[in-house]
């Protein structure tokens, strides 16, 4: 069985984009709406990364999707993007909240740690596209901001293979 990135969708109208963008670099993906954990716990499933899309829910909110927070302890890196970011945020007992006006457009991003590998021959300021309501107002124990915005957490890391972008690369 081939080894694979597994997208996990929340409803993110990027998620496809994301997928063609790793089958581009020869990579072996699939979008699921959720995971076995179980079945990467036995090596049923040879998975060697997670993304966890974006999508329109607020990770806050009754019902809102989720995935087992099992996910954070099988060593596999893990990259959250958009609600993704704030989902990571939020199982791992961070906060995130409404923000005040909705975060839509271009945006300067401001890498703070220059060092961490996710930011590898990225320029320290660079333009990216922000579509977002919510926002974290307090990061998980453990996790760092490694870029911002102007108004908002633009990355952070738990410098253990979790990363998180509130911004579509």
């Amino acid at each position: 069985m081939k080894e694979k990135i597994i997208i996990i969708d929340f409803g993110s109208q990027y998620t496809q984009l994301i997928a063609r963008r790793i089958r581009e670099m020869e990579v072996y993906c699939e979008i699921l709406p959720l995971i076995n954990i179980e079945n990467i716990r036995s090596g049923k499933e040879p998975v060697k990364g997670i993304i966890l899309s974006g999508g329109p829910a607020s990770v806050y909110e009754e019902g809102a999707p989720t995935v087992d927070p099992a996910i954070f302890e099988l060593g596999l890196p893990i990259l959250g993007i958009c609600y993704g970011m704030q989902l990571i945020t939020h199982l791992n007992g961070g906060k995130v909240e409404k923000a005040d006006s909705r975060e839509f457009g271009k945006a300067i991003l401001e890498i703070i740690n220059e060092k961490n590998p996710l930011f590898k021959d990225i320029q320290k300021t660079s333009s990216i596209w922000m579509s977002h309501n919510d926002h974290i107002t307090e990061l998980p124990e453990g996790f760092e901001i490694i870029a911002k915005t102007d108004s908002s957490i633009a990355a952070i890391t738990d410098n253990n293979g979790i990363y998180a972008l509130q911004f579509h690369p």
